[in-house]
């Protein structure tokens, strides 16, 4: 090889030393620059995915924290509320303060969902033959947080007989401790 060398010229010395240098370069372009970059832009590309999911993550972490406090004060309210509580027998006495008592027409308790120790309870009221101020004084009576009662579905219609009443279907919603779930009641 250092014979090659010698043989050659100071011109094409150069340009020997000039096509290795360039061949360097593109190696090292090609193999540590090009990969750099490259990994570079997928480590970008994966701290931005692992940023949206850590802003999942809060959103549903505070959801959670929410859905929790919820759970606490429901316990609370059914831990307050009567061994003997029924959704049926507390919606017909709400439904006598009220002054509505003579306005249904049906009531039927059915059995929602089970989730963990927790069982959800459903009456299904039909109204009719009321006005609004009545239907806002039951509601304002049967809509309880502190016997965990809530308005589940509300349907409101005008009366076809008379067009000043409503006509009123009013789905009620309670949980009980899943063990002790009384079998529905029955309708009037």
């Amino acid at each position: 090889m250092r014979n090659l060398w010698s043989k050659l010229g100071k011109r094409e010395r150069t340009f020997v030393v000039g096509g290795v240098g360039l061949l360097a370069l593109f190696a090292l372009i090609q193999f540590a620059l090009v990969p750099f970059f490259e990994n570079k832009k997928k480590v970008s590309s994966a701290l931005d995915r692992q940023e949206k999911v850590l802003k999942e993550m809060i959103v549903l972490s505070k959801e959670y924290e929410g859905l929790k406090e919820d759970t606490e004060v429901m316990k609370g309210a059914l831990e307050r509320r009567s061994p003997d509580f029924t959704l049926f027998s507390f919606l017909e006495r709400k439904a006598r303060e009220a002054g509505v008592r003579q306005n249904i027409k049906s009531m039927n308790t059915t059995r929602g969902m089970t989730t963990g120790a927790y069982e959800e309870t459903l009456v299904d009221i039909r109204l009719e033959k009321l006005t609004l101020k009545q239907l806002v004084q039951f509601l304002y009576y049967t809509d309880s947080p502190e016997d965990a009662v809530g308005v589940k579905k509300i349907t409101v219609n005008k009366s076809k007989e008379s067009p000043e009443h409503l006509t009123v279907l009013v789905q009620m919603v309670t949980y009980q401790p899943a063990a002790a779930a009384a079998k529905p009641a029955r309708g009037p």
